[in-house]
């Protein structure tokens, strides 16, 4: 093999391995990115116009989570907002880059209530693409339409101290079902309903939440208007 052809064999290999997180927002409304990082580097506090997308920039090795807020000036927002604890709903998409060099963790998380529909999905499509929509019948909704405070809370006064507490909240031990959970994860059977939906600790329902894939070109859709339903 000449050195020209090795070089582009090298070429092509790093473009099939390109990393990256692109927020698409799909929603009528502009959106607010906050995210939160156990690990590596990602932009933060972004504003993303309708219909506009917004790529994060992230480290080769985030490990992290995307949480969204509407309705926001300044600090204040409808849902979401400035402590980020589910005193008022947002919808969390969460990456781990980390773990797994060249790979991609990813899930949908409901836990901190629902205010915009999400579809997690790769570049290559053999990849599990997670969404979830809900339109109607949250047990408890939140501010602004079509969003729900936390499966957790059994009412929006009962996450006026945050979905999860750190004295336990009404996810059993924080890691099993809350009051509301079976809405979520029958409405949307591949997002966590509660903190051990994926059957950790023996918990019940343990639905396909969580997903690894070869392919970390990754895009993050913001109201798809779709609910995938992929067993395990």
């Amino acid at each position: 093999m000449t050195a020209l052809s090795a070089f582009i064999l090298a070429a092509i290999a790093t473009v099939a391995k390109a990393q990256s997180l692109t927020v698409v927002n799909s929603c009528s409304e502009s959106v607010f990115l906050y995210t939160q990082t156990s690990y590596g580097s990602v932009a933060n506090n972004i504003n993303v116009s309708s219909g506009r997308s917004a790529n994060l920039g992230i480290s080769s090795n985030w490990d992290g989570a995307i949480n969204i807020g509407t309705g926001c000036n300044g600090g204040s927002c409808t849902t979401g907002g400035s402590t980020w604890n589910g005193k008022t709903p947002f919808s969390r998409a969460e990456f781990n880059f980390w773990a797994n060099p060249g790979r991609v963790t990813y899930d949908i998380s409901l836990i901190y209530g629902y205010n915009v529909g999400m579809k997690i999905s790769s570049a290559d499509s053999s990849c599990d693409a997670f969404a979830c929509t809900i339109s109607s019948g949250c047990p408890v909704p939140g501010p602004g339409s079509d969003t729900c405070y936390s499966p957790c809370c059994s009412s929006a006064s009962a996450c006026s101290g945050g979905a999860l507490p750190a004295g336990g909240g009404g996810c059993v031990n924080n890691e099993g079902p809350g009051p509301n959970s079976k809405f979520y994860y029958d409405t949307c059977p591949n997002a966590y309903a509660f903190p051990d939906n994926d059957g950790s600790n023996g918990y019940t329902p343990a639905n396909n939440v969580v997903y690894t894939c070869d392919n970390t070109d990754i895009t993050l859709t913001l109201c798809p208007g779709t609910t995938s339903h992929i067993g395990k």
